[in-house]
């Protein structure tokens, strides 16, 4: 019969392989958001996070300027406060049929509103869904 030959596995990305005698792990790695409670007034968002917004008075989320498609925000609310989401200039958002205008923003109109956001267009474009009734600045 054949002898097996030694060899390496290269795993792509999101995939960690562990050798060890006699075994390998294969796992997957990264795929999970990092959470915050927000409980200031202001909040930059950072890709592959989610945030809870736990203020009595509103909180302003602000969008970063460099952003790569494919980049995803999520923000849920919980406090009494409502989330204000803040693009920058030359940046939109759509919502349904409706967009933002450049650095326009997403207003909740009700406490437990939650959004999501992905970039569409490194930069500048950005689509959202979400939970509630959003007002769009």
């Amino acid at each position: 019969g054949a002898t097996p030959t030694a060899a390496t596995i290269t795993p792509g990305a999101g995939i960690s392989v562990t050798n060890a005698a006699g075994s390998i792990t294969i796992a997957v790695t990264g795929g999970s958001f990092t959470w915050t409670t927000v409980t200031g007034a202001t909040q930059n968002l950072v890709a592959e996070n989610g945030y809870i917004a736990n203020r009595a008075t509103a909180i302003t989320f602000s969008v970063p300027a460099t952003a790569a498609v494919g980049d995803i925000y999520i923000i849920e609310g919980l406090g009494a406060g409502l989330s204000i989401i803040q693009m920058n200039t030359g940046q939109t958002c759509h919502f349904g049929a409706n967009a933002t205008t450049s650095a326009g923003t997403l207003t909740a109109t009700n406490q437990y509103d939650a959004i999501t956001l992905t970039c569409t267009v490194a930069n500048t474009s950005f689509n959202a869904r979400g939970q509630g009734n959003w007002t769009l600045a």
